[in-house]
């Protein structure tokens, strides 16, 4: 953290000086200062971009497992650093399911490029590791003969762990199986559009019930449940090879090919874990020290803050040619639980320490990381640091702090356009900064950030 002060005349800026203690030793001789702790949270609860289920075949009209020649189709958008991850129970087993790698499938090359084709050898039949393995549309516990047993669930795995299947897999009564190649029973393939960054899935069930799998009863049918998919930064979203099971609605999908439990789960971790960027503030009785609000921006560093999380540029402005009512200004840069300067990840907190008097306000601005050029800050105004009575305001103060676009890039979708950071993009039709509106962007602000203050020794 880097703070300067200019009170007590021009002198501590002409200066140059950096910390609270050289700048702001006039005003802690004042009685009615007082010192606050700033603290500025990244509490995102989200692990995934977003997430779905599929359940319904192409031109179907009802959710329902795929017969041969059906298709389950889904689209998405998703930028270049995201992974497809997906499962759908391979319904005449016990526990089977096929899926993905456990980080999925990247959408993109090293080089940019999005994926597309047949991506059916990236696909594996995996065992959830619930229930024993019997043999595949035989056993009574298996997915079609389940609704006719009477004595319930299967034994649990003597194994209790997810893992791959194999072409050979031995069966609760010692003997193996041989599994048809997945390239029989399955295909997923894979589009995308250029224009809009939407990938399409289409998951096929390409067996013949007349002789893809055989078994001691003779030939019986492929089926393919309804299942779920999630797009991601690649965190194992469904389960970890090598780990039991994680009790979250996996085994009740790869077991009964039902994926309700699965998805409500999911559903409530969609969304953008943007970092925060480092930030400037600035302590100040005069409105309007960073921007104004209907206005352009003034051209003196929050576009730099705005589009790649650079703090120098609109520092440096504060420090050198303070604006009307700024007393003191400054930086944030470093995590309190880390030795150099980075942005804010979830779970993280930057804080930085000011000293203000009755009618003194806190502004400050720290980048949206995954977008073109928003940003999380106070209103014009900034936060009242004392009430009326001129006592310290501390507590939570999150409802004083809003997301808004500086008017200087075009807008593309939060973590997804590929034009959000370094170099620049299309300019902004609309110019003026202003806050972004819940039609564009409907997450509450709660779920991003918590700012709190309290007063300081």
């Amino acid at each position: 953290m880097s703070i300067r002060s200019f009170r007590g005349g021009a002198a501590c800026a002409a200066l140059g000086l950096l910390t609270l203690s050289a700048c702001n030793s006039g005003d802690d001789t004042d009685p009615s200062s007082r010192r606050f702790r700033v603290r500025i949270e990244n509490v995102a609860p989200f692990q995934n971009l977003k997430s779905g289920r599929f359940d319904t075949k192409v031109s179907g009209t009802s959710p329902g497992p795929l017969a041969p020649g059906d298709t389950y189709e889904f689209s998405f958008t998703a930028g270049r650093t995201h992974r497809l991850s997906f499962a759908a129970m391979f319904a005449a087993s016990n526990d089977w399911f096929f899926g993905t790698e456990p980080r999925g499938i990247p959408l993109y090359s090293a080089d940019g490029q999005p994926l597309a084709g047949d991506i059916t050898s990236q696909v594996i039949l995996w065992d959830a590791g619930t229930e024993v393995d019997e043999e595949p549309a035989v056993g009574a516990h298996t997915g079609p003969k389940q609704a006719t047993a009477t004595d319930g669930p299967g034994l649990k795995d003597s194994t209790p762990r997810v893992r791959r299947v194999g072409t050979q897999p031995v069966l609760s009564n010692g003997q193996t199986f041989t599994l048809p190649a997945l390239a029989l029973m399955i295909r997923v393939q894979l589009a995308h559009d250029a224009a809009t960054h939407r990938f399409t899935v289409r998951i096929s069930n390409v067996s013949d019930d007349r002789n893809t799998l055989s078994t001691s009863e003779g030939i019986k049918p492929v089926r393919i449940s309804p299942g779920v998919w999630v797009v991601g930064a690649g965190n194992e979203p469904l389960f970890t090879e090598g780990q039991e099971d994680r009790g979250l609605g996996l085994e009740a999908l790869a077991e009964t090919g039902d994926p309700t439990a699965l998805h409500t789960w999911l559903t409530p971790l969609n969304g953008v874990a943007t970092p925060l960027s480092p930030g400037v503030f600035a302590v100040h009785h005069a409105a309007a020290p960073l921007f104004t609000e209907g206005a352009p921006d003034r051209g003196q560093g929050l576009e730099a803050l705005a589009e790649t999380g650079d703090t120098a540029r609109l520092a440096n402005a504060l420090a050198s040619t303070p604006p009307n009512g700024v007393s003191a200004s400054g930086t944030f840069t470093t995590p309190v639980d880390a030795s150099s300067p980075g942005p804010l990840l979830p779970g993280h907190a930057y804080e930085f320490t000011v000293t203000a008097r009755p009618a003194d306000r806190l502004s400050f601005a720290t980048m949206f990381g995954q977008s073109n050029d928003w940003f999380f800050g106070t209103d014009e105004q900034g936060i009242a640091l004392f009430d009326k009575a001129n006592a310290p305001v501390t507590g939570d103060v999150t409802s004083k702090v809003y997301l808004w676009d500086v008017g200087t890039e075009l807008d593309e979708e939060p973590a997804v356009g590929p034009h959000q950071g370094a170099p620049e993009w299309t300019l902004d039709t609309d110019k003026t900064v202003r806050r972004v509106p819940p039609s564009r962007y409907g997450t509450p602000l709660s779920q991003h950030l918590r700012v709190t203050l309290t007063e300081a020794n």
